[in-house]
């Protein structure tokens, strides 16, 4: 018989044992390691800093440090040291940092989710209930091919059932698309929910069509789909309201038409009710000696009005041609158009006047309505002025220098925009916000042409440097955030030049963070628990990294410290939290390097910075080395270089900063090194 338990490995008591309570002590911390298995994480490869008793995780690959060789093995800290476990095929583990539950397979670690195959109900974002056992409440369903088509089916048990798709509007039916009742395919509608009026039913044996409600078509238009452009129109719009009119079929086969054939009317004849001619010629008025002809001539009597159409019933597609006045060039005439509005219908496309000259005091077009001072106006979504044959020249002509010759650009006829000759010969563009007060934007001397802008310029940010900049463009450079302009074949920066010589280094090499100017041997200054201490440094070049390191002259024991970078606002005093590194060990001395990945900007200041969890010794810049710090309200008789304050080392790192002046100190910068990548 084994001394263990053949699945946990819990130890056994044995007869006459000695000291039973170690035996039984070491198997209840074993199923206290193993019981209810919830892990930190399973990243890690080695063990954390400072773990707290109980901590248990899933060793990751490669294992190093105490947790070499035990890769996959559940590590607990207990009692002060660690202590692996080998899991099982089948174990079950909550992993916490990411909320998942894990199985183990005898060799991995794998995702423990397997779906049922088959649910009593299922709610997606709502509840399930007995009768809707799929619910979904979503704006959207996505029911996707699985390679070749698609296909819903909705099953029935029997005829007299209903299969359905049912539309509604706050649960209540409004429409139902289905077999309901029968095998005959129906669509049928409902103002409640209660009463449904079936539209139409497709017979399953023949495919014909219901329409039991009748249609409602305005007109009715019947098509041959042979042939899409022949169809017969029925209208029944002349019908007066709440009027039915009953059209009887005969009992044999025939054609429908209407009343043709050739006739000759003589003498006078009167027709009070309507007069149609649908011959495809009719000719009124042919006489070629002095005759007066007269349509709708009679005089309207007082109160009354008459409308006279002519050449009104074209019908879509087709084509009316009116005439008025003799076509050949020496026959003489003249057209009078009485009346005090002349109105050309929506439907006119195109007014051509040939080669005639129109005069008018006023006009509008469009529905626009011209005035005293707009004696053209134009209502249109766009006007054209396309060309004759080559160019086109638009003119705005004033008297004197002193008029205006402008253009003004209006909403709802207040004024936003004016670009012209405003007042002078000089062009000039100006805006307002309220049609009164105008702000002038820009302005071309007519002497000099010297281009003049009156507010400054924003210029918006691009992606990336034009891949071929032109002599003399400027541009920003949105993701450097870098102002530059293109002069004498050269790209330069206009927000980032050096004020102090630098010499980049390449990647792989070291970066000073300090001024330039002013070296000498570097000093020593002992940390302070929960001390922060912040310097300024100005890049003089893009500096893109990928170490920062100190050096430690002066260990003590578990003494840590993390390097800190913060951006500056618009007075140059820090601001938001760019970055603070992983803890450096200063148990020991020497360089300490912390891996980044960061781009610091030419001519974009930033704040480095220190933080002690201790009292350990870092090498610091020569106080001439590093810049002034400004601030305070009396005269101080040190330099002060730095921003001090004290933040516990367990409480985050502050951000934004939140500059006080109480806090500039003389003390020495840090010394902190920058590795170019």
């Amino acid at each position: 018989m084994s001394d263990d338990t053949p699945l946990l490995s819990l130890p056994l008591l044995l007869p006459a044992q000695a000291q039973k309570h170690v035996t039984h002590n070491e198997a209840l911390r074993l199923l206290d390691l193993l019981v209810h298995l919830a892990v930190i994480d399973r990243t890690r490869t080695a063990p954390p800093a400072q773990p707290a008793e109980g901590d248990r995780h899933i060793v990751a690959t490669p294992a190093t440090g105490l947790w070499e060789g035990q890769e996959g093995k559940v590590a607990a800290f207990w009692g002060g040291t660690w202590a692996f476990v080998t899991p099982r095929a089948g174990w079950l583990a909550r992993v916490l940092s990411e909320s998942t539950t894990v199985a183990h397979d005898g060799t991995l670690w794998i995702a423990a989710q397997t779906p049922p195959e088959t649910l009593p109900r299922l709610g997606i974002a709502t509840t399930a209930d007995a009768v809707n056992r799929l619910s979904l409440s979503s704006a959207a369903s996505l029911f996707d091919h699985a390679g070749a088509g698609h296909q819903i089916k909705v099953n029935k048990a029997a005829p007299p059932d209903t299969a359905s798709l049912l539309f509604q509007t706050a649960y209540s039916g409004r429409a139902e698309l289905g077999l309901t009742g029968n095998d005959s395919l129906a669509i049928k509608v409902s103002g409640n929910g209660t009463t449904f009026a079936t539209a139409l039913t497709a017979d399953p044996a023949s495919g014909s069509v219901t329409l039991p409600e009748g249609l409602t078509a305005t007109p009715l238009i019947l098509r041959d789909p042979a042939d899409p452009a022949k169809r017969a129109q029925i209208d029944i719009a002349p019908l007066s309201a709440g009027a039915q009119r009953n059209f009887t079929l005969p009992n044999i086969s025939t054609e429908l038409a209407g009343l043709a054939g050739t006739q000759t009317f003589t003498g006078s004849k009167t027709f009070s009710g309507t007069f149609t001619v649908s011959a495809q010629t009719a000719s009124f008025g042919t006489s070629t000696s002095n005759t007066t002809y007269g349509l709708g001539s009679g005089a309207t009597a007082s109160g009354n009005s008459k409308t006279v159409n002519i050449g009104t019933g074209g019908a879509a597609g087709s084509t009316t041609t009116l005439t008025l006045g003799p076509a050949l060039a020496t026959a003489t005439g003249s057209t009078t158009i009485h009346g005090s509005t002349l109105t050309l219908g929506p439907t006119l496309a195109q007014f051509d006047m040939g080669i005639a000259s129109a005069r008018a005091a006023l006009l509008g077009i469009g529905g626009a309505t011209g005035d005293s001072t707009n004696r053209l106006a134009v209502a249109s979504t766009a006007v054209l002025f396309s060309h004759a044959g080559a160019g086109m020249e638009a003119t705005l002509n004033k008297a004197t220098p002193t008029d205006s010759a402008q253009i003004s650009l209006k909403t709802g006829f207040s004024t936003r925009a004016q670009f012209g000759l405003m007042g002078s010969d000089d062009l000039s563009l100006s805006v307002s916000a309220n049609g009164t007060a105008f702000h002038p934007v820009l302005m071309a001397e007519a002497a000099t042409g010297r281009l003049t802008l009156s507010q400054p310029v924003i210029l918006h940010g691009l992606t990336a440097d034009p891949a071929s900049p032109s002599e003399g463009m400027i541009w920003h450079n949105g993701t450097t955030d870098q102002l530059r302009a293109h002069v004498g074949g050269l790209t330069h920066r206009l927000d980032g030049q050096q004020d102090i010589p630098s010499l980049t280094p390449p990647p792989g090499e070291l970066v000073l963070t300090t001024t330039g100017a002013g070296g000498g041997t570097l000093g020593t200054l002992a940390g302070t628990a929960g001390r922060t201490d912040l310097y300024p440094f100005l890049p003089r070049a893009d500096l893109t990294l990928d170490r920062l390191m100190i050096n430690c002259t002066t260990a003590v024991a578990g003494a840590l410290a993390r390097i800190l970078i913060y951006g500056s606002d618009a007075n140059g005093r820090p601001d938001a939290l760019l970055l603070e590194t992983a803890d450096l060990d200063l148990s020991t001395i020497g360089v300490k390097s912390a891996t980044v990945a960061l781009t610091l900007r030419q001519g974009r200041t930033v704040w480095l910075g220190i933080r002690h969890s201790s009292t350990a010794t870092l090498s610091v810049w020569p106080i001439t080395a590093t810049p002034d710090v400004n601030g305070g309200t009396l005269p101080v008789t040190a330099a002060r270089k730095v921003l001090r304050r004290t933040v516990a080392w367990a409480s985050p790192a502050p951000t934004p900063w939140g500059f006080t002046s109480a806090e500039i100190n003389s003390a020495a910068a840090t010394a902190i090194w920058l590795r170019v990548l």
